[in-house]
């Protein structure tokens, strides 16, 4: 589907998105917007992008990312109306600003094959409902590389029990793959694609560099499974007043603790696991002092779910094979984040020492007072209408639908 910009998007448009996995808007930026971005982006890849170790022009792929839309000439896209238009109809949400993400691949890149992006462990791609806005900065043709998609591969990602308060998403079967056809996309376009559109970057030929916007939306229902993404002030100052409701999270402080609100099921109300923290002396969530895991991570930093497995293994000798991101509390050993499991197996007292307990909802706020930061997160837990996904570790990316 393609239509012109500015847009207003109609029934039959956006029935034809879902049907196909994908719109297009032709000619959302004008030749000088583009050069001026492409000038901006590719004064970016030489002095700071990822990964550090690449020096332009040596063939790759040089991203730009994160809290580096800050950087002057950049913010714009991310909060252009007609692509926040765009990417809102698409999920049918308000949408927040996952990813701000520019590519550039120089020549002899060997671009990418057919993949589709959600993926449990990446604060850019494990919400159940999120959308890439691709803005090409030169034409993705032959010479450049095409973005092939397959219309309506989306459909084969299929959530196992919509009604589930954590959703989780079935293997698909590679060989119901629609043929990828090439949407001709040109300098300046925007493409808005579901998160499980399936999709490949063929490499070009050109002696140029191809570059682009790939950000990425999610609905403000449906948070990522491994957490937001960390934006500080800098990125917060450098968007609109209208454009800042599109930030999910803003601190300039790092993440310094992380902690797992585990909670089973009972004969009346639900029952969620604390810790004695002797120093301190109060109870408290299992967990601590988090890290972010380095290898395979990149510049899609802010999952602690590696961690936490870790320290929860050593606290209560528990084997949490996922959890989903609640929110991030101000401590005062600085930010928290927080994430949540669900296991109605967890009936015994095995993991219950004279260190450990059960508590429901009202004997939490009894103990804590109502505004504390774990009955905080309850509240949050509990919310129905939040959609939530399963959040893994890097090391389980080989099994992402176990």
């Amino acid at each position: 589907m393609t239509v012109t910009s500015p847009v207003v998007f109609d029934e039959q448009q956006m029935a034809d998105y879902h049907e196909n996995g994908y719109l297009i808007v032709r000619n959302l930026l004008s030749p000088d917007e583009v050069e001026a971005l492409r000038i901006t982006v590719k004064a970016q890849a030489k002095w700071n992008s990822y990964p550090p170790s690449l020096k332009y022009p040596t063939p790759g792929k040089y991203t730009i990312s994160g809290n580096k839309l800050a950087k002057p000439g950049l913010a714009f896209i991310a909060e252009h109306p007609t692509v926040v238009q765009a990417v809102e109809a698409a999920l049918g949400q308000p949408a927040h600003l996952t990813a701000y993400v520019a590519y550039l691949r120089t020549p002899s890149d060997k671009g990418s094959g057919a993949h589709c992006d959600y993926k449990r462990w990446r604060p850019v791609g494990s919400s159940m409902n999120w959308v890439f806005a691709i803005v090409p900065l030169a034409d993705f043709d032959e010479a450049y590389g095409q973005f092939l998609v397959s219309p309506g591969s989306h459909k084969l990602s299929r959530v196992i029990d919509k009604n589930a308060h954590i959703q989780d998403l079935g293997p698909i079967d590679k060989g119901e793959l629609a043929p990828f056809i090439d949407p001709e996309l040109k300098a300046g376009d925007l493409l808005v694609t579901s998160a499980y559109t399936w999709h490949e970057a063929p490499a070009g030929t050109t002696s140029d560099d191809r570059c682009g916007v790939f950000n990425k939306y999610c609905a403000v229902n449906a948070p990522p499974a491994a957490g937001y993404y960390p934006y500080n002030s800098e990125v917060l100052g450098a968007l609109s007043d209208a454009g800042k409701r599109l930030i999910p999270v803003c601190f300039d402080e790092p993440i310094a603790t992380t902690r797992l609100l585990i909670e089973r099921a009972s004969e009346g109300d639900a029952e969620y696991l604390l810790v004695r923290d002797a120093e301190k002396d109060r109870w408290e969530l299992p967990g601590g002092e988090g890290w972010e895991e380095e290898e395979g991570v990149g510049w899609d930093v802010g999952a602690r779910i590696g961690a936490l497995q870790v320290l929860v293994k050593q606290q209560l000798d528990l084997d949490v094979p996922w959890m989903s991101y609640i929110e991030d509390a101000k401590r005062d050993e600085g930010i928290c984040r927080l994430y949540g499991f669900l296991d109605a197996h967890l009936i015994s007292d095995t993991v219950v020492s004279g260190d450990a307990g059960w508590f429901t909802k009202d004997q939490l706020q009894s103990l804590l007072g109502e505004d504390d930061y774990i009955c905080q997160a309850v509240q949050t837990w509990q919310r129905d209408d939040i959609i939530r996904g399963k959040g893994t570790a890097i090391k389980q990316r080989k099994n992402q639908f176990v």
